[in-house]
C-alpha cells in the first residue's frame, strides 16, 4: 500500500507556495521601505490542518525507504507541523564535523541525551558518551563521560583518535573545592556533566573551556581555573552569597587559541587574551549577554545581547585591542539590531547567526546582511563544512537540516531572501525512532 496521500499532499505543496510568496513579499516590501509603507499582514498558514497527516506519511515513507519522494511529494517545513507534537520536540545540536558526517547531540542538558554521527542519509548512535564539545578548528573533540573528559585529535567516525589530554571529574572538583569552599559551585554537583552548557577544546589540544551552569572554567594540566563569575566579585557581595549560579553563560575560544569571550546574563561582555592575561570588557548593545562568536580570521569578535526575543550585536577589533585604542565605554560598531542569537558559524565572507525566531541570517563583515532564511524553529546549533558547502542547522524543533549553502537559487517553498536550498533533514524527537524528511 502507497504511502502518500495524494490531495494531502497536494494541498500541503499549495499552501506552503502561498504562504512562502506572501511572507517573502511582505518582508521585501518592509525592508525596502523601512518599515514604513503600510501593509495588510499575510493571511495565517493553513498547513498546520495537515500537520497530524504529513506525520503519518513522514513514518511510512522512512518504512519503505522512500525519502527522496517524500522530499518532493511534502517539502519539509516545521513550524506547521511541531505545534501538535510539543511533548515529543527536543533540543538537536550539530556540533562539527568529522569528514563528510557531523557529530549531533538530541536530547536536553539535564535529561538524558543521544550523541549520533550523520550525514543527510545516515545516522550512526554512538553510545558511552555524555557530551561532547569541539575545538572551532574542528580538529578537537572533548568526550564527556560520568568519569571525566578526553580530548582527541584528528578523531574517526567512532570518535577515536590522538590522545592528547584527560581530565577527572574527581581532580576538576577537588581543586575547586580547594578554591571555592565558600560557595556552592560545580565542585558540589553530584552529577557535574548535567550542568554542563558547553565544553570547548583549544587548538592545542591540552586545555578545556567549561561552560556551565555554576560558572566557565579554563582547564589545563592539573590546573582549574575559573574565569567567571570573578572571585573578587564574589567576595564583594558578602557572606550572603553563597552560591555560584550563572544565567545564560557563554563562551568561544578563538580558533588561534589566543582569545576567550564570555559572559552571562548579568555580566559585560568578556574578553581574555591568553599571552597576556589581561581582561577586557565591553558594554552590550541590548539588555543581557547572550552569545559570542569570533570570525574565521580571528580578527574579530561579535558579541549579542538579547532583550526577551530580539536583541543587538556588536564587533570588537581584535587589532584594536592589541594596539590598546579601545576603552570599556566607546560605542562599537553594530552587526545586527534584531536577533537574539543562539548560535552561529564563521565563513571567510563572514558570519551566519540563528535567533530565536528561526531565522538564519549572513552578515558581511562590514555588518551588511546577505542574505535571510526561514528555518522554523528556535536555534540551537550551526556548523559550517570545511569547504562552506554545507550549513547543518538544529532546531528546538527537534530536527538537524542540511542546507547546500552553493546551490545558487532557492525553491518555492523556502521563506528568506537566501541562494540556498536544503536537500534532507533528520527529525529526532522523544521516544521516537529517527525520521528523514
Amino acid at each position: 500500500m502507497d504511502w502518500l496521500q495524494p490531495e494531502v499532499a497536494s494541498q500541503w505543496r499549495q499552501e506552503g507556495k502561498t504562504y512562502a510568496h506572501a511572507i517573502n513579499e511582505f518582508v521585501r516590501i518592509g525592508i525596502a521601505s523601512d518599515w514604513q509603507e503600510p501593509q495588510e499582514e499575510p493571511e495565517e498558514d493553513k498547513r498546520p490542518l495537515f500537520a497530524q497527516d504529513i506525520m503519518q506519511m513522514i513514518i511510512a515513507a522512512n518504512q519503505a525507504d522512500d525519502i527522496e519522494r517524500l522530499h518532493e511529494q511534502v517539502p519539509p517545513a516545521s513550524s506547521p507541523i511541531t505545534p501538535y507534537f510539543e511533548e515529543q520536540l527536543q533540543p538537536v545540536c550539530p556540533i562539527g564535523f568529522i569528514q563528510d558526517y557531523v557529530v549531533v547531540q538530541a536530547g536536553n542538558t539535564r535529561e538524558h541525551t543521544k550523541l549520533y554521527v550523520a550525514n543527510s542519509e545516515q545516522l550512526i548512535e554512538i553510545p558511552n558518551i555524555l557530551r561532547l564539545g569541539m575545538s572551532s578548528d574542528q580538529q578537537y573533540i572533548a568526550k564527556v563521560t560520568t568519569a571525566g573528559i578526553s580530548v582527541v585529535h584528528n578523531p574517526d567516525l567512532a570518535l577515536n583518535g590522538d590522545h592528547t589530554a584527560y581530565f577527572s571529574w574527581e581532580h576538576i572538583q577537588q581543586t575547586l573545592k580547594k578554591k571555592l569552599a565558600r560557595w556552592e559551585s560545580l565542585a558540589d554537583c553530584v552529577y557535574p556533566v548535567e550542568s554542563l552548557i558547553d565544553i570547548i577544546p583549544f587548538a592545542s589540544g591540552t586545555k578545556v573551556l567549561i561552560v556551565s551552569g555554576y560558572g566557565i572554567y579554563m582547564i589545563e594540566g592539573e590546573q582549574v581555573h575559573l574565569l567567571y563569575p570573578e572571585i573578587e566579585e564574589m567576595e564583594s557581595y558578602g557572606e550572603d552569597y553563597t552560591t555560584i549560579s550563572v544565567d545564560m553563560a557563554h563562551g568561544a575560544v578563538s580558533s588561534d587559541s589566543r582569545w576567550i569571550a564570555y559572559g552571562s546574563q548579568m555580566s559585560e561582555h568578556y574578553l581574555l587574551d591568553t599571552y597576556t592575561q589581561k581582561i577586557h570588557k565591553f558594554e552590550p548593545a541590548s539588555s543581557y549577554p547572550h552569545y559570542s562568536l569570533f570570525t574565521q580570521d580571528n580578527q574579530s569578535v561579535w558579541y549579542n545581547a538579547c532583550h526577551f526575543y530580539n536583541g543587538a550585536t556588536i564587533k570588537v577589533d581584535l587589532t584594536d585591542i592589541q594596539k590598546d585604542v579601545i576603552n570599556e565605554e566607546d560605542e562599537l560598531p553594530l552587526m545586527d539590531q534584531e536577533m537574539r542569537v543562539y548560535a552561529g558559524a564563521s565563513l571567510q565572507s563572514g558570519n551566519i547567526v540563528g535567533d530565536a525566531y528561526g531565522y538564519l541570517r549572513m552578515i558581511d563583515h562590514n555588518g551588511q546582511e546577505i542574505w535571510r532564511y526561514f528555518v522554523g524553529s528556535t536555534i540551537v546549533g550551526i556548523v559550517v563544512s570545511p569547504d562552506e558547502k554545507w550549513l547543518v542547522v538544529g532546531t528546538y524543533g527537534g530536527m538537524a537540516h542540511w542546507i547546500d549553502l552553493q546551490s545558487g537559487s532557492r525553491d518555492e517553498y523556502t521563506i528568506g531572501t537566501a541562494p540556498i536550498r536544503e536537500q534532507s533533514r533528520w527529525i529526532l524527537w522523544k521516544n521516537q525512532q529517527p525520521l528523514r524528511w
